[in-house]
């Protein structure tokens, strides 16, 4: 009996694994993806390079545009990794933060 209970739980933390691994990735960015802008206003920076200061973007872009993913870098910022995307708006390229897209979630 005891080989039973020791079977259904490796069993059971499997399933909860892979449920969980399905979460995680279910909304992976990949290169070539579009993303949308979703902060409002034009509160969106693009930045030279990722995490950039407040006041070093290269340009700020409006909320509804859609852009394509040309490359990804996650950048860790104290406690929490935040992922960027490399894009091109208006013919200049540069970085946004995953949270100024719709796959923040």
């Amino acid at each position: 009996m005891k080989v039973l209970k020791y079977y259904f739980a490796v069993f059971l933390l499997i399933i909860i694994t892979l449920g969980i691994s399905s979460i995680v990735n279910g909304n992976e960015v990949k290169q070539g993806d579009k993303v949308t802008i979703v902060t409002p206003g034009t509160v969106a920076r693009l930045c030279p390079y990722p995490n950039c200061g407040q006041d070093q973007h290269i340009t700020r872009i409006p909320e509804r545009t859609v852009l394509e993913v040309e490359g990804i870098m996650d950048v860790r910022s104290g406690v929490l990794t935040v992922q960027w995307f490399e894009v091109t708006y208006k013919g200049k390229r540069g970085w946004i933060s995953i949270f100024d897209t719709d796959k923040a979630q």
